[in-house]
């Protein structure tokens, strides 16, 4: 009996493990089926009776129907590998990882796209972000998705890795190329994490109102903690939101991550907290928000976050006079030596502690000059850029160096945008 039901499936299967075994199509059909049969049968577009896919299978000494089996339990491992990280269930990611290299059937051309783009994925979700350039470069050289899930699900990754390395345009772009028919609405939340990067508020907002909206139908707590945090920060980010309210909305967020017991989260709120608190010049109330961020820190927390924290600390209490100069510079040392062993650029904030704290205000903007604003230029740190410039201007003026001055004035108005004419 003829029959089309599995057809596809069976006969990438028969190609599969033709290959495997390092047989030639001929090889394999010969006394069953002529070489062209085969052909068609391994492309799926042909109809075949049961005796001839029974007889292959018998000389490829394979089980068919255990063989279809494995091919529909892989798409489901494939699909609940890709929630897992969606959902940030670590222990889960790592487990469906294992299972998923155990089953060599990853390898199938139905499969194998799907699976390196969740890999680089994974090694993203890692902070491995050299793997996950490796498969991509694969993408570039050989691979071409050829369904446009596949070809939505590369811009995605490939927008997350851009995030990770900083080139928050090139992650915008990539990002919104992708279409309405990809069902992960997630990248909306690293769109909006990308316009928060260049300070473009307003798209940040608007795109973390819908990745909220998408993690909130999708049950997603860890990312809905993320979401709203994330348009906090927006609310406040040109000039401070009224602070009783967004305590309250910070405190609301934090008992959330104590219900799931996300200290992380909680880490970056009260972290956050801090900044805010800071921003307003309550410098007590910042030094304890940052206490208890610090209070929070793990063996498996970031260096980059701890050292974040840590540099939020030391200013507050710089600023507040809360603590005196042997502990400040003890703790600016402690952040400089953490930062140069993990490669971090927030050693150029502890650099500028430490020439603060030694009074040779000369030293100090000689660095900020030649070191600090070409490093927050370089990275894209506008916030920083903007505000250390300023610190330089003022430094200009009070010390006669009216030159100077005068030239950092006239490059900044010089790239200023006027909203008045949009020019």
């Amino acid at each position: 009996m003829d029959h089309l039901g599995c057809t596809m499936i069976e006969g990438k299967l028969i190609k599969f493990h033709r290959e495997d075994s390092g047989l030639t199509q001929e090889q394999l059909a010969q006394g069953i089926c002529s070489t062209t049969h085969l052909s068609k049968i391994e492309r799926g577009i042909t109809e075949y009776s049961t005796e001839i896919t029974d007889l292959l299978a018998k000389k490829l000494r394979i089980d068919m129907e255990a063989e279809s089996a494995r091919y529909h339990s892989l798409e489901r491992t494939l699909a609940g590998w890709n929630e897992a990280i969606i959902m940030l269930r670590t222990h889960e990611i790592h487990q469906l990882k294992s299972e998923i290299e155990k089953e060599p059937l990853r390898f199938l051309s139905d499969f194998i796209i799907q699976y390196h783009l969740l890999l680089a994925r994974y090694y993203l979700f890692m902070d491995q972000t050299v793997k996950a350039k490796e498969i991509l470069d694969m993408f570039e050289n050989k691979l071409d998705p050829p369904s446009p899930y596949e070809q939505n699900l590369l811009l995605h990754v490939k927008g997350i890795y851009y995030y990770g390395t900083r080139k928050f345009d090139s992650c915008i772009h990539v990002l919104k190329q992708i279409d309405d028919e990809y069902p992960n609405a997630e990248y909306y939340f690293h769109l909006a994490l990308a316009y928060h990067s260049i300070h473009s508020n307003t798209f940040a907002y608007y795109y973390g109102q819908r990745a909220l909206q998408f993690f909130q139908k999708t049950l997603n707590i860890l990312r809905v903690i993320d979401s709203e945090t994330l348009l906090l920060i927006q609310l406040n980010a040109k000039e401070p939101f009224d602070m009783e309210q967004t305590k309250r909305q910070y405190d609301k967020l934090l008992r959330v991550c104590e219900s799931v017991n996300s200290k992380d989260r909680a880490h970056k709120i009260h972290n956050n907290l801090g900044f805010e608190y800071f921003r307003r010049k309550r410098f007590t109330e910042s030094k304890e928000a940052y206490e208890r961020a610090l209070k929070l820190i793990t063996k498996e927390t970031p260096a980059s976050f701890y050292l974040v924290t840590l540099s939020g600390y030391i200013l507050a209490c710089m600023k507040g006079n809360l603590l005196s100069k042997d502990e400040l510079y003890h703790l600016s040392t402690k952040g400089l030596t953490m930062a140069r062993e993990h490669q971090d650029p927030s050693l150029v904030f502890f650099e500028i502690y430490l020439l603060t704290l030694k009074e040779n205000e000369e030293e100090l903007y000689k660095y900020i000059e030649g070191t600090a604003l070409p490093h927050f230029k370089s990275t894209g740190s506008q916030l920083m850029y903007q505000h250390y410039e300023r610190q330089l201007f003022l430094y200009y003026v009070r010390t006669g160096q009216s030159d100077k001055g005068f030239l950092l004035a006239s490059e900044k108005m010089s790239n200023e945008i006027s909203y008045y004419e949009l020019e």
